[in-house]
């Protein structure tokens, strides 16, 4: 559970990915726990762990995660938002086209901010068990939207703008359209944090005492070298002291506990879980006692690498660890390391390879060019070491080119290592020039893969010429509109575009637009209103209707097909933080992270509350909560 979030401008550079980091060359920390040191510096910045979202993905299946899901159905879950939110965020990939799998926003989310995945998966865990839990439906969506327990402070519940494990991940705008960055980046800014040009990290806030807990006032921000105070959760299974004092060893160590301000059991289990999945640091060299072979760890795994690959990666080949049978075998052999992504490669028959995304790929003189690529640079490599490396097909120009062949006048565009092809309609409405198209010899294109055709910019409207149907292209996908849809989102029809019917046939079919998230709905036979939220319909009760201040006046009716077709989910729960009674008892009660609360006389009037914002419920709603600890102050 988190302390604080902040609002954060800032400018965003993504750098190169490189797949081994630099080693630390001493065996993970096994048994015991160092409450003042959780993590080293170098192992919380190193974003080359997990090979990549590929990486991430085996992890999750290895876990059983329910992370692991690739179906659409869960993708949708994920509350990734469209192409134009993601634009305004530090999201690195706003416009794939599709919904990212979990393990790609993980991954996405931490290397872009400089942060290690393996941070963010642990944190997954240790917040809402998301690694290994078992999760009801309604239970699941919750967990999700409050992933990593961003912005949820000890003291109250979660804010609304972090909802959902996309905005865990990357932020999102508030009301007033500030914006506001998510765990990765709010880490690494705590972890990077500077005073004066010089960088002292940030811990948590303390008061004059040094205290990180309590309700006394904040004096002061804990930087790296500091001794402060902090309040352990009770009880088992560790039985921990109340109070607990620790040294703030290094920047991330104060990052950890800004971000949550306990020992036990929260930086406890951060500790637990990563020593638990990561043992030696990706990037450490291991062999066995006689035999000459080398192999570096990564993922879990162990990868055979050369001479050279060691060298080019800045590895210490003087640093190798020799491991007992035993330890060695516990790790799974896995694919040759390759050089670095950009390294040119050339066998004994002269062919150049680019090495990218840790496969080989052939390269052509035309992309060489096209990518002002120096085929001299080539490194000469044995050709048995070559051909270990994974075959990646041919190296593909940058991305955003725009190429045709010489013997045919088709234009297609360079996409997520895809060719797709270009439809005049499609060409013009993403103001592509025919002066940047490059012309290829005949047979260049036939090696590059061809995806589907390029579908209009996010947000069009479109329809065929021959028919009435309108559609709205959300995520590259035409998503069909029913006109209470249309309406209710605002739309225009001189704003609708009209192409073939042909070419819109070609572009891939979505489900059905929902209403918008926020609408009141009811059909014309049943009194039973709905809100609509991330295209599903949850049922409101009176009571729930009255405590978030709904109006009738701002309830819409549809028609009984088009409401009853609308995917019904969990029922929409009292608002947090929503304050409670019933009317057979004078009790009140605060509703925090689904807990009822009964608050004494003294704690509502220290948190200035006020009587006139108490609704009284049933007994039976209040029944579907379970009550917690009195507050007694």
């Amino acid at each position: 559970m988190k302390f604080q979030v902040s609002s954060f401008k800032f400018h965003f550079f993504l750098s190169s990915i490189i797949l081994i980091s630099t080693p630390l060359l001493v065996l993970a920390q096994t048994t015991g726990f160092d409450p003042n040191l959780l993590i080293s510096d170098e192992r919380f910045s190193d974003t080359a762990t997990l090979g990549g979202a590929e990486g991430i993905q085996k992890f999750l299946e290895h876990q059983g995660s329910v992370l692991a899901n690739t179906s659409a159905d869960f993708l949708v879950k994920l509350r990734e938002p469209d192409t134009a939110l993601k634009s305004r965020l530090p999201d690195p990939r706003p416009n794939l086209g599709r919904l990212r799998t979990a393990a790609e926003l993980i991954y996405d989310a931490a290397t872009s901010a400089g942060l290690n995945p393996q941070v963010v998966l642990v944190t997954l865990h240790k917040e809402q068990s998301l690694l290994g839990g078992n999760f009801l439906t309604r239970d699941l969506q919750r967990a999700l939207d409050r992933a990593l327990g961003f912005g949820c402070p000890d003291e109250g519940g979660c804010g609304d703008i972090f909802l959902g494990f996309y905005h865990q991940l990357f932020g999102n705008f508030d009301a007033s359209d500030n914006r506001f960055i998510g765990m990765p980046m709010s880490l690494m800014r705590s972890f990077n944090f500077e005073v004066g040009g010089i960088r002292v990290g940030r811990g948590p806030a303390v008061d004059a005492l040094n205290n990180a807990y309590g309700n006394g006032n904040r004096v002061r921000t804990a930087r790296k070298g500091d001794t402060i105070m902090f309040e352990n959760t009770q009880g088992p299974p560790n039985n921990a002291p109340q109070y607990q004092q620790v040294t703030l060893s290094n920047f991330a160590t104060a990052a950890l506990y800004r971000y949550t301000p306990h020992v036990y059991n929260g930086n406890f289990n951060f500790n637990k879980f990563f020593i638990a999945w990561f043992r030696y640091p990706n990037g450490t060299l291991i062999q066995t006692a006689g035999d000459a072979r080398v192999y570096v760890v990564d993922n879990d795994v162990r990868r055979p690498i050369s001479s050279y690959v060691v060298t080019e990666r800045g590895l210490n080949p003087a640093a190798v660890i020799t491991l007992s049978a035993l330890e060695f075998d516990a790790y799974s052999l896995g694919d040759v390391v390759p050089p670095k992504d950009g390294t040119l490669i050339k066998n004994s028959l002269g062919q150049i390879y680019l090495v990218e995304q840790g496969t080989r790929k052939l390269l052509t003189s035309f992309v060489a060019a096209q990518r002002k690529l120096n085929l001299a640079e080539a490194v000469v490599l044995p050709d048995d070491e070559i051909t270990s490396y994974t075959d990646g097909g041919k190296a593909l120009p940058a991305e955003g080119t725009l190429v045709k062949s010489k013997d045919n006048p088709a234009v297609y565009v360079i996409t997520n290592n895809e060719k797709r092809l270009l439809s005049a309609f499609v060409f013009k409405q993403r103001k592509y020039s025919f002066a940047d198209v490059l012309s290829a010899e005949a047979g260049e294109l036939d090696g590059y893969p061809t995806g589907p055709l390029m579908a209009p910019l996010d947000g069009t409207l479109i329809k065929a010429a021959e028919e009435p149907a309108v559609y709205h292209v959300t995520n590259g996908q035409l998503q069909p509109l029913t006109f209470f849809v249309f309406t209710n989102r605002g739309f225009r029809f001189r704003d609708v575009i009209s192409v073939p019917k042909a070419e819109l046939a070609t572009w891939e079919l979505g489900k059905p637009m929902p209403p918008p998230t926020g609408l009141l709905v009811k059909n014309t036979t049943s009194p039973a209103v709905y809100y609509i939220e991330s295209g599903t319909k949850r049922p409101i009760s009176y009571d729930v209707f009255l405590s978030r201040k709904f109006s009738f006046k701002d309830v819409v009716v549809g028609a009984d097909a088009e409401i009853d077709a609308i995917e019904l989910t969990d029922d929409l729960t009292l608002p947090e933080r929503a304050l409670v009674k019933t009317r057979d008892s004078a009790a009140v009660y605060y509703l925090v992270d689904g807990s009822m609360r009964p608050l004494t006389y003294n704690a509502f009037i220290n948190r200035r509350l006020r009587f006139e914002d108490v609704v009284t419920i049933s007994p039976e709603t209040l029944a579907e909560y379970p009550i917690g600890a009195v507050v007694e102050n």
